[in-house]
């Protein structure tokens, strides 16, 4: 459900007990067992601690705001939720994840676990001709958001996962880069791709498979007109008020001239995968 429908909730899962943690994750993530606190549905979800490894208030924000906007360009996500850590649940886990939950208690950045999807391997041989637009897509989204953390660099993770019929984005900590650089180091025109912004696109999962092809960037740039002020209005009345900061203006500041010149940045995006 995307977060300008009039119906969306944002859950919040009471965390019960914990399967252990995910050593495969940066973050360390959990995968623990929850109960929806409006519903009192019990399912399985991944939480990643707010003060756990390298993660923080605005991390968990950008997690938040990643996946809101993937799914309102239909884009394959993780359903994000809000995991409530108790100083019950933190008492049912001895080892591995204890300092980082017990530092986390109230509300963290957390997913529904998804069966049947693993990490996609760093191959651009293994991409079928039934998910090409997919990828052209999740490529072009990342070039909007400013996300070099979905990597084809053997030091990095792809943070897209796969059952071999479909992709699933996960993991935005890192993305709007660009809000971690002093104003007068931005781009001063978003739309069309600097240096920084180059490496970011050649260092891209799919760019070694896209690349040499041509592709019209121009119905999917379209839709970010979805991005209006009531989309932003909606961000800052479900995101948990001790997340808020600044820096989701500056985000909205940067984004904004992107969509208004977003035939030229569809261009340079066609452009940048040519010969």
């Amino acid at each position: 459900m995307k977060i300008t429908d009039t119906t969306y909730r944002l859950p919040t899962i009471e965390a019960l007990n914990a399967f252990g943690v995910m050593e495969s994750g940066t973050t360390q993530p959990m995968k623990i067992r929850g109960v929806d606190m409006e519903t009192g549905l019990k399912d399985n979800y991944v939480v990643k601690f707010v003060h756990g490894n390298r993660m923080s208030e605005r991390a968990s924000a950008l997690e938040l705001l990643g996946a809101w906007m993937a799914t309102e360009l239909d884009l394959p996500v993780i359903e994000p939720v809000l995991i409530h850590i108790s100083q019950a649940f933190t008492n049912t886990i001895s080892g591995s994840g204890y300092q980082a939950a017990l530092k986390s208690i109230g509300l963290n950045f957390g997913s529904r676990f998804q069966e049947g999807f693993s990490m996609l391997v760093k191959s651009p041989s293994l991409i079928s001709n039934y998910l090409e637009w997919s990828a052209v897509d999740i490529f072009a989204f990342d070039q909007f958001i400013s996300n070099a953390d979905r990597s084809h660099k053997p030091e990095q993770k792809p943070n897209v996962l796969s059952d071999g019929n479909r992709f699933l984005l996960l993991d935005h900590k890192l993305a709007f880069s660009f809000v971690s650089l002093l104003p007068f180091l931005r781009n001063k025109t978003p739309w069309i791709p600097g240096a920084l912004e180059r490496e970011m696109i050649e260092g891209h999962i799919f760019y070694k498979y896209l690349r040499q092809k041509e592709y019209d960037f121009k119905p999917f740039v379209e839709k970010l007109c979805c991005f209006d002020a009531y989309f932003w209005e909606r961000v800052r009345t479900f995101m948990p008020d001790a997340w808020k900061g600044n820096f989701l203006q500056d985000i909205q500041s940067y984004l904004d001239p992107i969509i208004e010149n977003r035939e030229i940045f569809a261009e340079q995006l066609t452009i940048l995968l040519l010969p």
